[in-house]
């Protein structure tokens, strides 16, 4: 097959066809990126923290069966020698155990494995919004990075056509080496920045093969996002409401109240049923003399000396509650350091935009006008130079002013938690978080376990904690005077450079010469 052939026969093949949507990155990358499957797992494995925290309040039965053998020698008082005396036991039984209170910790551990889930649900939707942040950057990107490309490959001909008539110039007298040498120079320095940005192209794309799954072919212009607040302070409100990055934070700090409330439930009494029903013979194998067992019974069990743990465990409990809380606030500061920045962004970006289109119809008429008067003697070569560069800076900046509001405005939509394929792709299927613990809560076994969970839940102690100590602000805070520096050796001005560690010899352990086989 020719090569002109082969050309034609890519361009007429299906996936040439048709260009990449922005919409199609973001449909693959939510249904295949690991990450995003890895935080699902997550989530999943989280949810099973609940049917665990709630287990106390189903009922417990054990079927048990029991063969047993006994037989003993013992020396006989009359007789000489020993008796051996034997016994034969069998029997099965069903045991059943209900918890009947649990003094309100069951309650509490089952509110903070809720607490737990809603803040795995907030985790994968960072992470889904994070994910489909780096779709949207590197699609951007990998066009920016094209026109780039086509930019400096167009100014990179411009001055290969200048070399030439410079040279030719040159013979002719017209021109002198000088500048032959700058057109030569601009050449090898836009050839130069060419090859920068056709590597920056390949990563892009490799950024894009990596989140999305697939090699990025033709992209079309991505179409507008929605969402974008309209004002830094629209932002700010929108954050508190809908940021997942907070939200994990703030239902982690609820999460670890709740768990201050199940270690005071410590000091509560339990409450709990237990019942047996069973057949033993407890003296041979016949099963026709197995005899009915029946037991029952309910423990109270109340606590009296727990050693300290007790005490020590709501102590760290609230130290936990205290770290959760200020965790909570960094990440409020670091959400709307992060919206003051992207805001930042999309307006710089947008001025620039329309400053760099401007500079560039400025900078093409001004071009045009000097390559007429180069033409004519009137302009130097000089002139010539810097009116492309000046045209090509024009269209660097454009093109990056683009990538910059749009990558903006996806950090924005990041933060708020609105970069998700639910707002973008509204039409493709979605993964419902909820959906795995309402299914496993379905299938277990539990009649009692409404019951109790709402007779247990007043009983738990209060998560209120005291207040974290704060240190106290200083009367005249200043910083502490630097220590003049040691004259050097030799009386010069410039200090040695630091060229080892100040390692010391490792103690490794003797080496025992292993036997040969």
């Amino acid at each position: 097959m020719s090569r002109r052939a082969a050309i034609l026969a890519l361009l007429l093949s299906p996936a040439a066809a048709r260009a990449d949507t922005l919409a199609d990155a973001i449909v693959d990358a939510y249904r295949n990126n690991p990450q995003l499957q890895a935080q699902r797992a997550e989530l999943r494995a989280l949810d099973e923290g609940v049917i665990q925290a709630g287990a106390p309040y189903r009922m417990s039965a054990d079927a048990t069966a029991t063969i047993g053998y006994n037989e003993r020698l013992q020396r006989s008082a009359f007789l000489e020698g020993f008796s051996r005396f034997e016994q034969r036991s069998m029997g099965a039984s069903v045991s059943v155990a209900q918890l009947l209170s649990s003094g309100g910790r069951t309650a509490a551990q089952v509110s903070a494995a809720e607490a737990d889930v809603l803040a795995g649900r907030e985790r994968l939707r960072e992470a889904e919004n994070q994910t489909l942040f780096q779709v949207v950057d590197s699609y951007v990107a990998v066009r920016r990075d094209l026109e780039l490309v086509d930019i400096q490959s167009r100014s990179v001909a411009s001055y290969q056509r200048q070399v030439a008539q410079a040279r030719t110039r040159e013979r002719e007298g017209d021109l002198t080496r000088t500048d032959v040498a700058q057109a030569e120079a601009q050449l090898l320095i836009i050839q130069a920045a060419l090859a920068q940005t056709q590597a920056s192209l390949e990563q892009s794309r490799s950024r894009f093969a990596a989140v999305v799954g697939r090699n990025p072919g033709p992209l079309e212009p991505p179409p507008p996002l929605p969402g974008v607040p309209g004002s830094i302070d629209l932002g700010y409100s929108l954050a508190e409401r809908e940021s997942p990055l907070l939200w994990q934070a703030i239902l982690a700090e609820r999460g670890s109240r709740h768990r201050i409330a199940a270690e005071r439930a410590e000091r509560h009494p339990t409450i709990s049923a237990q019942g047996s029903y069973g057949y033993v013979n407890p003296l041979g194998y016949q099963v026709r003399d197995l005899g009915r067992t029946l037991s029952g019974g309910i423990t109270v069990t109340v606590p009296l000396l727990t050693q300290g743990v007790v005490g020590s465990r709501v102590r760290a409990a609230i130290a936990q509650q205290q770290s959760a809380a200020h965790l909570v606030e960094e990440a409020r500061r670091n959400v709307d350091a992060g919206l003051l920045n992207s805001w930042n962004q999309t307006v710089t970006a947008e001025r620039q935009i329309g400053s760099g289109e401007a500079a560039v119809v400025a900078a093409r008429t001004a071009l045009d006008g000097v390559k007429r008067g180069f033409a004519e003697g009137f302009r130097s070569n000089f002139e010539l130079i810097d009116s492309e560069q000046r045209l090509l800076n024009a269209q660097v900046i454009v093109a990056n002013a683009r990538y910059g509001l749009y990558a903006g405005q996806a950090t924005l939509l990041a933060l708020l938690g609105r970069l998700q394929a639910a707002t973008l792709v509204p039409d493709a299927p979605q993964y419902d978080p909820a959906a795995n613990l309402k299914h496993n809560r379905a299938w277990q076994f539990g009649p009692f376990e409404p019951l109790l969970h709402v007779l247990d839940r007043p009983q738990q102690a209060s998560d209120r904690s005291r207040a974290a100590p704060v240190p106290a602000a200083p009367a005249d805070p200043r910083i502490a005077p630097a220590p003049a520096p040691a004259p050097a050796q030799g009386g010069a001005t410039d200090r040695p450079l630091a060229r080892a560690l100040p390692l010391s010899d490792p103690i490794l352990p003797p080496v025992i010469p292993q036997e040969k086989p």
